[in-house]
């Protein structure tokens, strides 16, 4: 808690970088932080200006709040919820509707994905201009996965709850490199940048259907093949 404390004039400056991909959104002055205990997420939002943290989780993932690696981690973390406050007030102000469960799981990719790409670690990130090997292999195991979700998707019209639980799981929780949604938006994300996050804009605006279009462009052949094949059949 203390920690979380003593970061609060330092994430007020993030606030104006954070907010480039979501071109004409602003978010109320006051931002709240709430601090709980007991729960399972480390973070996550309330409604339209609360970052929650639970200092349970923290403590169990990242051990104390004193070792040197936390200060930058929860630094990353806030990123990650902050950019979903965004996310989430674009999405109102767009008037987005998902109208079915295809639209639920392309608009978890997307906005996942932009939130890990605010909390990975520099391990994951492009250095000089190529994925490190960790990444690669990363993605070399979840393009396959990444690739059945998304044609499953499609296929069924009136999915089961267990089905949707079936296709969701691993979206964006879990190891970072097992987050089969997540994961390689973040990394696409990154790359479409370039170090530049306006780049990002037409991503953002482009909603879910940017999630088909990002994969088109950055899956390997054999996979991209197989995804524009699955997405031609008729569900």
């Amino acid at each position: 808690l203390q920690l979380m404390q003593s970061k609060a004039v330092h994430w007020n400056t993030l606030r104006d970088s954070l907010n480039v991909p979501f071109e004409g959104i602003t978010l109320k002055d006051t931002i709240y932080v709430l601090a709980g205990y007991m729960g399972e997420d480390d973070g996550f939002t309330y409604q339209d200006q609360t970052v929650c943290f639970d200092l349970t989780a923290f403590q169990q993932n990242y051990d104390s709040a004193i070792l040197p690696e936390n200060g930058d981690r929860i630094d990353r973390i806030f990123a990650h919820e902050y950019t979903h406050l965004l996310h989430k007030s674009w999405a109102k102000k767009k008037n987005l509707v998902l109208k079915n469960f295809k639209d639920s799981i392309l608009w978890e990719c997307l906005y996942e994905g932009i939130g890990m790409y605010r909390s990975l670690s520099k391990k994951w990130m492009l250095q000089n201009d190529t994925l490190p090997r960790i990444t690669r292999e990363a993605l070399e195991k979840l393009y396959p996965v990444f690739v059945d979700r998304l044609i499953q998707v499609h296929a069924l019209q009136n999915p089961t709850a267990s089905q949707k639980a079936a296709l969701n799981k691993n979206l964006s929780r879990g190891n970072t490199d097992k987050k089969w949604g997540a994961f390689p938006m973040a990394m696409w994300l990154m790359q479409e940048a370039k170090g530049n996050d306006k780049n990002l804009v037409p991503w953002i605006n482009g909603g879910p259907e940017s999630v088909i279009t990002l994969a088109l462009t950055h899956l390997p052949a054999e996979h991209r093949i197989k995804l524009q094949s699955g997405l031609k059949t008729n569900p």
